[in-house]
């Protein structure tokens, strides 16, 4: 930002009228889902499997080797774009991704965005990224994971960054995959004299096995419950119907739903609706948002597994 901006910017912020709301955390792109079929699944990622799991659970990243591409529209004011790619690799998984978010920031009584305004967005051209790598690998059955991250949010010409960790661990119990993630470990950032804390958040997650629905039809569930940091519980949930009507062929639908973000604007619906068309080891995977007073969330997704 030009050094000229940097007054005006400060006297906005301080003739911005207080809100009613927890502490900030940065960056934005870290509160947000991961990929098209996760949201599609409210949220409910951290027993998953695929590439996107990079962004849940480290422990998970080689349960299905795999390769992601997404993007997801908050109405016409801010874009979200993911790449995430995991795989066994001999007795070890490794992992590699990265979360990149364009958006609008409003000027209130912080600079810091919340996910419901997203599609509403604001004056001050920002970004917000999150790079991660990880590892994991299996002991007496258990899988251990970790992953480290390089974030950075960038906020009217001015930015901070940082670095965070990943925890996680995995486990069968009764063909259910049982899993605990601790997310985004790490200092917070501070732009404009006004400081962030990481987005720290303790998630325990379940996922079915395939249930067998007949000849064609098969269902997977997954549920999720998420401590963030400031104490707040957001459990998330969904359900996933897959037709399999000839050998490779796959059509998939899903609902999910989970517990947004109330804060000063409650735009984000809870519910998600999604599908998927999937031919042999190439899926094409889409999820919808509905949002209150503004234009609904799409999210598009190519995976290669």
């Amino acid at each position: 930002m030009r050094p000229t901006l940097r007054p005006l910017l400060a006297m906005a912020l301080l003739a911005a009228p207080a809100l009613a709301q927890s502490p900030p955390t940065a960056p934005l792109v870290l509160r947000l889902p991961g990929g098209a079929r996760a949201a599609g699944l409210g949220n409910a990622f951290t027993a998953g499997s695929g590439a996107e799991v990079l962004f849940y659970n480290p422990a998970q990243i080689g349960v299905l080797r795999g390769t992601t591409v997404s993007l997801a529209r908050f109405g016409s004011s801010a874009t979200l774009g993911t790449l995430s790619t995991v795989g066994p690799f001999g007795k070890v998984a490794l992992g590699a991704g990265v979360q990149y978010l364009d958006y609008g920031s409003a000027v209130g009584s912080t600079l810091y965005g919340r996910p419901g305004i997203l599609p509403v967005g604001g004056p001050l051209q920002s970004s917000s990224l999150a790079a991660t790598v990880a590892a994991s690998t299996r002991i007496r059955g258990v899988r251990i994971g970790v992953a480290g991250k390089y974030v950075q949010e960038y906020i009217g010409g001015l930015r901070d960054d940082g670095l965070a960790l990943d925890l996680g661990v995995a486990r069968e119990f009764r063909r259910y995959t049982l899993a605990l993630a601790v997310q985004n470990i790490g200092g917070g950032l501070e732009i404009l004299g006004q400081s962030a804390a990481l987005p720290t958040q303790v998630s325990l997650g379940v996922a079915s096995p395939t249930i067998r629905l007949g000849t064609y039809f098969d269902l997977v569930a997954a549920a999720a419950a998420v401590r963030e940091r400031d104490g707040r519980m957001a459990p998330g949930g969904g359900v996933e119907l897959i037709y399999q009507p000839l050998d490779g062929w796959y059509f998939e639908g899903r609902v999910g739903a989970r517990r947004v973000e109330a804060g000063s604007r409650p735009l984000e619906s809870p519910v998600t609706f999604g599908g998927s068309f999937g031919l042999d080891r190439f899926w094409l995977d889409y999820t919808f948002q509905p949002s209150r007073g503004a234009s609904a969330t799409h999210r598009i997704g190519i995976r290669i597994q």
